[in-house]
């Protein structure tokens, strides 16, 4: 009879090899995005194509399965992390199960090609050349919630992918809530910003690279373990336990764009590099959730990366690393310049407030594709309606539209939510740093990170998948989830 100590080795041997696959397809996801010549595409979405297939099967294998299904038997033999890791991991595999290796070999062909043509159709303004595939993806989609069912709605099987026990019912009216309550703050902040900013002068993007690396490291972000190069889109990935990858873009005339941009995905590695290595491939060494992946990014890039003490650590650094921007401005200039709140067409380049507003009317739109059969033809009318309603803008084309994100275009419906909810959970943990560490802001004043990583690596980073979001930000702060925390960060914060 099989004890259970080779259980065990034989799990963590095919989890660790399902996570060298995940890794391999994600080294090829980044060079896509960062490397890879345009000529490439096609036999690049056959490569990700294969082996995203390879590594469902060894997933959904019945030895994998079996093995899993023995250790539960023996749970009474099991340490803790034993019994999460196989609790989870069964929950994931049964998911995976559903779905047929041919369906995820489609699915991830259809990613990497959709990603190719959006990069084309954005750049030439052309939501028509796009819609063959967003089409083919929505349909996708459709057929991946049914396939791995729901008790509401289809959309509800698609937001389990990134928020585990979510569902629409759930957070559409906590977003609802977010929506009204940043609607309503958004010109009492207005009425006390005063005049609006005036141009910064252009940086060469050499020497936005040098001090965007010297901030990153500054937080933690180890260049070892490591790289920042540029992209379309930005996106933080994981090519393995020791290989946390990030990109930004940069604007000469914006040098704060590229760095927020950093500190955003810097946040996203810096949790993924907090994970427990000796539990890699396991759930204990996976991240979460989405939303909790979001709260490490919003906290660094807006509750840190925005506060008056980061404007001082900023301006400081900018005497050796950006000399004319240091003569130019003061901490209370640049405080003001990323705290300048006015509604804006770009998702990733809006302000800390309204920014879960692009949110919200992306959740509204999927959430009409999904339960209202919302026809593709239609989203850019309606995309422009809902910018109106809740922004007050008018969307002038698609490129600064529906185009604008690489989500849809890569089959990741579900996914949009994470981002307010990121912030919901971002203003929790901080509120509770803020507890246990009294002296934080001068901390960041003179770019002092490790205490405030410390306790992220030991209350959110170590956990895993230990807990569900909601519990984890109920065993932080002894409350539920809510909208609360964050509109009164923000309403503190601005006025003061």
């Amino acid at each position: 009879m099989t004890t259970t100590a080779e259980l065990l080795n034989r799990y963590k041997n095919i989890s660790k090899e399902i996570f060298t696959f995940e890794c391999i397809v994600q080294l090829l996801e980044w060079d896509q995005q960062v490397y890879m010549p345009p000529q490439a595409a096609e036999f690049r979405a056959q490569q990700i194509e294969t082996l995203s297939k390879l590594t469902h099967e060894k997933r959904t294998s019945d030895e994998y399965y079996k093995t899993l299904n023995e250790l539960l038997e023996k749970k009474d033999d099991l340490s803790e992390d034993d019994t999460i890791n196989i609790t989870e991991s069964l929950l994931l595999i049964e998911r995976s199960r559903k779905l047929s290796p041919t369906f995820v070999a489609r699915k991830a062909k259809a990613s990497a090609t959709a990603y190719t043509a959006w990069i084309a159709a954005r750049t030439r303004d052309d939501f028509h050349a796009i819609v063959p595939f967003l089409r083919e993806n929505i349909a996708l989609s459709k057929e991946e919630a049914e396939l791995v069912g729901y008790e509401e709605c289809p959309y509800d099987a698609l937001l389990e992918s990134y928020e585990r026990g979510s569902t629409l019912s759930l957070i559409k009216p906590l977003l609802a809530r977010l929506g009204e309550g940043l609607k309503e703050l958004i010109p009492q902040i207005q009425t006390k910003q005063g005049d609006s900013l005036p141009p910064t002068a252009a940086h060469p993007i050499e020497a936005q690279e040098t001090f965007n690396a010297y901030i990153l490291e500054c937080i933690g972000y180890d260049f070892s373990k490591g790289r920042l190069d540029t992209t379309t889109h930005p996106f933080m990935t994981t090519l393995g336990p020791r290989d946390k990858r990030i990109t930004t873009r940069y604007i000469e005339q914006d040098y704060l764009s590229s760095l927020l941009t950093g500190l955003h995905e810097a946040g996203h590695a810096l949790y993924e590099m907090g994970l427990r290595e000796d539990q890699a491939g396991t759930p204990l060494g996976t991240t979460e959730s989405l939303s909790i992946h979001e709260s490490q990014s919003r906290l660094w890039e807006n509750i840190i990366g925005r506060s008056r003490a980061f404007s001082h650590f900023l301006h400081e650094a900018m005497r050796e690393y950006l000399p004319a921007e240091y003569g130019a401005s003061s901490p209370e200039s640049i405080w003001r310049r990323l705290n300048y709140v006015t509604p804006s067409l770009i998702r990733v380049e809006s302000d800390e407030v309204t920014y879960s507003l692009h949110v919200v009317i992306r959740l509204l739109l999927e959430a009409e594709i999904f339960t209202e059969d919302l026809p593709v033809e239609e989203l850019p009318t309606r995309w422009n309606e809902l910018y109106r309603e809740y922004l007050g803008v008018e969307v002038p084309n698609n490129r600064l539209g529906i185009l604008q994100d690489v989500h849809w275009y890569g089959v990741g419906f579900g996914y949009f939510p994470t981002y307010a909810l990121g912030n919901l959970y971002s203003a929790i943990m901080m509120n509770q740093i803020r507890k246990e560490l009294p002296s934080v802001d001068e901390d960041i004043a003179r770019g002092e990170f490790s205490h405030i990583l410390h306790w992220l690596n030991k209350n959110v980073h170590e956990q895993g998948m230990r807990y569900r979001g909601p519990v984890l930000a109920e065993r932080l702060s002894g409350e539920q989830l809510s909208e609360r925390p964050f509109l009164e960060y923000l309403k503190n914060k601005f006025e003061k």
